[in-house]
């Protein structure tokens, strides 16, 4: 008898059925947090900082204290708008003060670089070779060196967000470098986006709303990835009908879809009880490519308890999983749950590939980022 599959709720920080509703809602609300920071700080945003659109010149030559509340004030509001969302999977409100103190180490260590570049700047050394350069070598050597500083002093948040990360996931040390891969990601974005003003392609993007969004999809990705540090479906019973461990997975996303839809089908069918209890009731089941349900295994005590009162019993059928010619039958996954309503609810239990979440969450970014520049560059022209 196997357990829940590798890709089980209990084992991954988001499951991964549930991955398009969290990406969305927490780049969404990493979004809405730098919009309040700019709102509370109302200042000049810098477009070379991308990542962190609403420090910008806020940061430059204020002075480490300007940058400490910017960095205080920065993270516990985004921060806690994260939390919003990410408190279901993580019940723990330190990520606020986790993100806070990276914030804070952040803009701090961002400021006395500028500090130190300033005064590098005015030497009669670097004047001279400045002068030696097209202007347009030394905007690009400018924002290199703001895209370099700002990865570098983002380790800080990462590792700040990683202290308390670890404590409920496994191998999770290379969450650190996640926000410089933000940066990196959002100056690209940037580059991408002036080299198409260079080429006299009217495309502009809104490097606010860019680099927000890329830091919420880079984070939530991330979060996506991480594994729990300890699996509770292993205190599960396992009276119940499971596959065994040599049984093939189908992957094919279309044909897992294609079946999930039939199961759906077959389950409402048979599916007439209502408000069996004030939980839903959850379950992992696998189904065979002709649509047979082969094996379920509940996932949390009120399923157990009510599996009867589920058609799941009448409707599997396990011996499919043993042929006359001994060949095992592969298998789809799915989480289905028994809603309050007198609905079965059918998702796929791998989910969406992330790197398609990855491609269409930077497609929508891209698509918001247009028409906010858009609509700021019409206010412009009105005013």
């Amino acid at each position: 008898m196997s357990s829940i599959p590798q890709t089980s709720p209990q084992q991954l920080l988001i499951p991964p059925f549930e991955r398009i509703q969290f990406t969305g809602l927490f780049v969404l609300a990493t979004g809405v947090g730098w919009f309040l920071i700019g709102f509370i700080l109302r200042s000049v945003q810098d477009p070379t900082l991308g990542n962190y659109p609403a420090l910008g010149n806020y940061l430059e030559g204020k002075g480490l204290l300007s940058a400490l509340v910017t960095g205080l004030v920065s993270g516990l509001v985004v921060s806690a708008m994260q939390w919003l969302v990410l408190r279901r999977y993580l019940p723990d409100w330190l990520w606020i003060l986790a993100g806070a103190t990276g914030y804070v180490l952040l803009t701090t260590t961002l400021e006395a670089w500028w500090v130190w570049i300033g005064q590098a700047m005015i030497l009669p050394e670097v004047i001279a070779l400045a002068e030696k350069v097209s202007p347009q070598t030394m905007v690009v050597l400018a924002g290199l060196i703001r895209t370099l500083l700002a990865a570098v002093c983002s380790i800080w948040l990462g590792v700040a967000q990683w202290l308390l990360l670890r404590q409920y996931t496994r191998s999770s040390r290379w969450w650190i470098w996640v926000p410089s891969i933000a940066v990196i990601f959002s100056a690209l974005f940037i580059a991408f986006g002036a080299g198409l003003v260079f080429l006299k392609v009217n495309f502009p993007l809104d490097v606010n709303v860019l680099g927000a969004g890329i830091l919420g999809t880079t984070q939530a990705i991330a979060l996506c990835a991480l594994h729990r540090r300890s699996n509770s479906a292993s205190s599960l019973p396992t009276t119940f009908t499971t596959a065994p461990e040599t049984a093939p997975e189908i992957v094919n996303y279309n044909q897992v879809n294609r079946l999930g839809k039939r199961l759906h089908q077959h389950l409402n069918d048979a599916w007439a009880s209502e408000h069996l209890n004030q939980d839903a009731l959850n379950y992992w089941v696998a189904v065979t490519e002709t649509g047979a349900i082969a094996a379920y295994k509940p996932t949390h005590q009120a399923a157990i308890d009510q599996v009867g009162q589920t058609p799941l019993p009448k409707l599997a059928i396990p011996e499919v999983l043993n042929p006359e010619n001994g060949a095992v039958p592969a298998l789809a996954h799915f989480d289905v749950t028994f809603l309050q309503s007198g609905k079965p609810r059918v998702r796929p239990w791998r989910g969406i590939p992330l790197l398609w979440i990855t491609v269409g969450m930077l497609a929508i970014i891209l698509a918001i980022s247009a028409i906010a520049a858009h609509f700021t560059a019409a206010l412009v022209d009105v005013g």
